[in-house]
């Protein structure tokens, strides 16, 4: 199989990358990752000619604008990317009959009632922002092809830029001596990229039909501030003088001045990927896992790309 990933830069797609080349069933397939660097993902012609030149079997498009005020503030800029951007993809799937496995967002959902155990694939959207709403616009346009697969995730995080990944931003924080301010009233499923490369080549390799829609997300419900207190006491294990390590400030969602809305609680139910085989760990372990991987490997604020660098828009 010959996969074409677009967004190979972002954290879920560098991750994608590894778990393709890890897995004995897909070490050996062909991958070409693509990302902003080598052209714009809304430009027609360009993703034509590309695709064109590999003739893939599978698409992953992780590509998105994803910063959720950003695309409240440009709306013409989310549409371009996340929009267009997917059309584009779904003309190529048609044309070389590729399968499309689609990365969209709990942010589909309002958060206002969530049902007992998280919303479930076959749930109502009903999106309160400009990002949410460009996802689902995604999903509605990847329907139209015969073999495609939406993968709903939430709350990314495993990345290595801290503008984009919250996780790592609080672990480089608590290493300046800095306390964050986390938001405590706002709910979802914090999500492990690797955890979600797993799964994904899990359910590309699983024989038999898929369902159109997965959620695929690390077990049990947290706020930023529960992941932020997780993040610390993980650390005060992991190095030597972590005891000096400052708690998180609790704060209200209400009191940050988003520009776009936000779900209260975004919770997505697992119970059908567990049916398809894949049990993910729970949010808690997972950071666990991520801090130890970080210390590991020695951050610092000098890994980190410089503040003033525009973020790539290719990015989930």
């Amino acid at each position: 199989m010959r996969i074409y990933l677009t967004g190979a830069d972002g954290m879920l797609g560098t991750a994608l990358i590894a778990a393709l080349a890890a897995d004995e069933c897909t070490a050996h397939w062909p991958v070409h990752g693509v990302s902003i660097m080598d052209f714009d993902i809304a430009d027609a012609d360009s993703v034509r000619r590309s695709t064109d030149d590999f003739a893939p079997d599978v698409v992953i498009h992780t590509a998105a604008h994803t910063i959720v005020d950003a695309c409240e503030a440009d709306p013409k800029l989310a549409l371009r990317v996340n929009i267009e951007g997917t059309r584009n993809i779904v003309r190529a799937c048609l044309q070389h009959e590729a399968k499309l496995v689609y990365i969209s967002s709990d942010y589909v959902f309002d958060g206002s009632m969530p049902p007992i155990g998280g919303y479930r694939e076959v749930d109502m959207p009903n999106p309160l922002s400009v990002y949410g709403l460009t996802k689902l616009a995604g999903e509605r346009i990847v329907a139209i092809l015969p073999d495609h697969l939406t993968v709903r995730t939430s709350w990314l995080f495993g990345g290595q830029d801290e503008r984009t990944d919250n996780v790592l931003a609080l672990v480089l924080r608590a290493f300046r001596g800095e306390r964050s301010g986390l938001i405590h009233d706002q709910f979802s499923c914090p999500t492990y990229t690797d955890d979600v490369a797993r799964a994904i080549v899990h359910l590309l390799t699983r024989p038999g039909p898929l369902p159109p829609t997965v959620h695929v997300v690390n077990s049990g419900t947290a706020s930023w501030h529960q992941v932020g207190e997780v993040v610390v006491d993980a650390l005060r294990t992991l190095v030597p003088d972590g005891t000096a390590l400052l708690p998180p400030k609790a704060i209200t969602m209400a009191g940050c001045g988003f520009l776009g809305g936000r779900p209260k609680n975004s919770s997505l139910n697992t119970e059908l990927l567990a049916g398809l085989g894949f049990v993910l760990p729970h949010w808690a372990d997972a950071v666990r896992a991520f801090c130890a991987k970080l210390v590991r490997t020695d951050p610092s604020p000098a890994s980190v790309p410089p503040r003033n660098r525009r973020p790539e828009r290719m990015r989930r």
